[in-house]
């Protein structure tokens, strides 16, 4: 790989940490070859332990590629076939949804809010497989269609651990040869985990619980980028737990306390692959950043903003329909919804970005500079909000 293109990658990296608070790993490679590898951050803010490479990270939904080539495996060895019901494993109440329908998510089974309460109480709860099983196979079908869905790969892990007669964990070390590799859960010390974190506004704080027994085959699983690596040359049939954009396949996952990306070009047999101890990470941007920097396309570095002083804060405050500007002894705080607040400071006389919190807002005024909306842009969207008359 040229020096300009390492010089980038570096640069890039380390002005992510710096924006946003990235911390983990990047690993560039062609075939089992690495081309650039760089760890930033700390595995532990508590303790002052960097980032290794041979750190582990809960990669979240990356999982799905995982269990989705586990299916396909059995299916070649006979066990079961992709036209299979899944009532044919699992007794329930929808007899027509195939195996095939669960890998390609268009069983009309929803994704976890389609669970009671999942957010305030279930996923924080240790479930037996039998529970979590059962308050799965209690929820409301959507209309047929396409319904991303992890409760579905999740019955597919259970089907997985009945043909087999074995631990999906089992399984999934019997088949790939990943020495680094396992299911996560919250009641057990892994070696070398990284610690999770959350941006709460501009501060990094431990991440929130979220209980792993709903995660079956969807998002328990951990890895190490170096078996990333190893598992990108196995898996050699993106059919299904992939998503094909251009000649890149990926999968990407995030949770409380990771985030990751995993991505293969198998015509030129190159993986990129980002994990991070921190939420809400904006890897999905972050690869086609990276993605333009190894494939020399024309790229535009991010850049570190530094604030500047307004006159007048306050006449930015006020609500904005779901978004709030709020004025707190002449510091904006902007606030969506329920989420917490976080500050935002001034780039212009109209401009203003958050430190940590990836958004830059735009705000609009009228002839006689009464302001009368924003527009926010983020992670490659932009969003009108009008602001609302008292």
């Amino acid at each position: 790989m040229k020096t300009i293109i390492l010089s980038l990658l570096l640069q890039y990296m380390q002005i992510q940490h710096e924006r946003l608070g990235f911390s983990g790993i990047l690993l560039v490679a062609k075939h089992d070859k690495v081309l650039y590898q760089q760890t930033i951050g700390m595995a532990s803010v508590e303790l002052n332990v960097p980032i290794s490479i041979d750190n582990k990270f809960r990669i979240a939904s990356v999982t799905k590629s995982f269990t989705a080539w586990l299916i396909v495996q059995a299916a070649k060895e006979g066990k079961l076939r992709l036209t299979d019901s899944l009532s044919s494993y699992i007794p329930n109440r929808w007899p027509k949804i195939t195996i095939e329908e669960l890998l390609t998510h268009t069983s009309g089974i929803p994704h976890n809010e389609g669970i009671t309460d999942y957010w305030t109480i279930k996923s924080r709860l240790p479930l037996t497989k039998e529970q979590a099983l059962a308050e799965i196979l209690q929820m409301k079908l959507l209309e047929k269609g396409t319904h991303y869905s992890s409760p579905g790969y999740f019955l597919l892990a259970c089907i997985l651990e009945k043909v087999y007669k074995n631990s999906y964990e089992n399984i999934l070390r019997s088949k790939l040869p990943l020495k680094s590799t396992g299911v996560y859960n919250m009641q057990t010390i892994f070696p070398s985990m990284t610690t999770g974190y959350h941006m709460m506004g501009d501060s990094l704080i431990t991440a929130p619980y979220r209980d792993a027994s709903l995660m079956k085959g969807s998002g328990d699983v951990y890895t190490t980028a170096k078996d990333l690596l190893l598992w990108n040359n196995t898996c050699n049939d993106y059919t299904y737990g992939w998503t094909k954009e251009g000649d890149a396949y990926y999968h990407g996952g995030g949770s409380f306390g990771c985030s990751a990306i995993n991505v293969v070009y198998p015509k030129d047999s190159i993986s990129i692959i980002l994990l991070s101890n921190v939420s809400a990470m904006p890897v999905n941007e972050m690869w086609h950043d990276i993605e333009k920097i190894i494939f020399n396309r024309p790229f535009e570095m991010p850049q570190i903003n530094t604030p500047i002083k307004i006159a007048d804060p306050a006449k930015f405050a006020g609500r904005y329909e779901t978004l709030q500007i709020i004025n707190v002894n002449e510091k904006l705080y902007a606030k969506l919804g329920s989420n917490p607040a976080f500050e935002i400071f001034a780039s212009g006389p109209l401009e203003f970005f958050g430190k940590k919190v990836n958004i830059r807002l735009i705000f609009e005024q009228d002839s006689t500079g009464r302001i009368t909306g924003l527009k926010a842009e983020g992670n490659g969207r932009t969003l009108q909000f009008n602001k609302s008359e008292k």
